[in-house]
């Protein structure tokens, strides 16, 4: 789709440029608004050898940038949008920037291109993006949207959450439980169909078929979804947690004894990880060399999903696993809970209609499929009614069964 792209002139004299019904940069003071943006964000580039940014524009902020970072600072820019970088360059205003010596400018949308964002981004604490840019790239950019939508709701997730769970992690070690590799020893799934249950709307619709599950399919049930599975006389093998808020306590309680093990990522919850008095193990994410990195993607979907793959599962089943709302619900066991009121987005669903989801959602979405993609020895089952899964079969849960 052709985008409407227009520059206009503001009240400093400085031109913006609008996309769509999006401006790019203030449509009043777009250089007042780039030196404000470098003032909020210090922490990219204060006292930093190297500084990653997504987003040009018209280079107000970047300007800005190079007046603050020390003269050894390598910059490295990102920036895909081949129609909004002609028009700054034709109105002159990358020239200085360009020349910089410590500037190094990535701006040929490829394989290569995401390649070296995913190698810089490796080499630096953060990414510096500029919102605006990424929300007017246009679909031929999607994975690298996506990509940009992932790392902010993913940041966002960790910065929340930062300070309790390096708390969670210093009190989780001392209690020195086994690791995942210890666990796979105890719960033999190689060759297995394995069962995730989480919480989505479409699991109250599963609830009875799994009543009558034959006992030889192992359930691995996120922590929210516990007590809707025993409540219906449902044991589960294996419960999984990495969320690091005390609420979680919360989804064990009146199950603390329940005898089942639970995995746990390092910084999950300390609280409910002390309250629980069965078999506990704990998972890492990155950086233990004496135990199976298990990748999380951010959600605890994913974790359970990866320990299932490392464990050997040779078929994964996903119930309640909507990845959008359903019936104006979140989760099951609820009441309607979610407004109608137009600002979801919209995702198809298994039932080939249009149902509404949000980004956390979709980066869910995209963290489960990749995961999917990685492991094609595996079949994977989608027997939640929600979003369609790229890679999964779709089946009723009778018919799996």
């Amino acid at each position: 789709m052709n985008r409407k792209i227009k520059t206009i002139n503001t009240r400093e004299v400085n031109l913006t440029v609008q996309v769509e019904n999006t401006f790019l940069h203030s449509k009043y003071y777009p250089l007042k608004e780039g030196i404000k943006f470098i003032e909020l964000n210090e922490k990219f580039y204060k006292n930093k050898d190297l500084v990653m940014v997504y987003g040009l524009g018209l280079g107000y902020h970047i300007n800005e940038l190079l007046k603050r970072c020390n003269d050894s600072c390598k910059i490295f820019i990102f920036d895909a949008d081949k129609e909004i970088l002609n028009i700054a360059a034709n109105l002159g205003k990358l020239a200085v920037i360009k020349k910089d010596k410590r500037v190094k400018i990535f701006d040929r949308y490829s394989q290569e291109f995401l390649q070296n964002f995913v190698k810089v981004a490796q080499m630096v604490e953060d990414i510096l993006i500029y919102k605006p840019s990424v929300k007017v790239l246009s679909d031929e950019y999607l994975e690298l949207k996506n990509i940009l939508q992932d790392y902010n709701v993913a940041k966002i997730a960790v910065e929340g959450f930062s300070q309790v769970m390096n708390e969670n992690y210093i009190h989780n070690l001392k209690l020195k439980v086994p690791g995942i590799k210890e666990f796979f020893n105890k719960i033999n799934i190689k060759g297995e169909k394995v069962i995730i249950v989480a919480a989505g709307p479409s699991l109250d619709y599963n609830i009875n078929t799994l009543k009558k599950l034959d006992k030889n399919i192992k359930i691995f049930s996120v922590g929210r979804s516990l007590g809707i599975l025993m409540e219906n006389g449902i044991k589960p093998d294996v419960i999984t947690i990495m969320d690091a808020q005390e609420i979680v306590v919360e989804q064990l309680r009146g199950y603390e004894d329940l005898g089942i093990p639970l995995c746990f990522l390092s910084t999950a919850s300390r609280w409910a990880v002390s309250n629980y008095m069965g078999p506990k193990y704990m998972f890492y994410n990155s950086g233990n060399e004496d135990d199976i990195i298990i990748n999380t993607g951010k959600t605890v979907a994913v974790a359970t999903l990866d320990i299932a793959i490392k464990g050997g599962a040779k078929e994964i089943i996903f119930v309640g696993q909507d990845l959008g709302f359903l019936d104006g619900k979140r989760h099951a066991g609820v009441i309607n809970n979610v407004l109608d009121d137009g600002v979801y987005k919209k995702v198809l669903s298994v039932n080939n209609s249009m149902i509404n989801t949000n980004d956390g959602y979709m980066y869910f979405k995209r963290q489960i499929e990749k995961e999917i993609r990685e492991n094609p020895k595996v079949r994977f089952v989608n027997c939640s009614k929600g979003a369609r899964i790229k890679g999964t079969v779709e089946m009723e849960l009778e018919k799996v069964l």
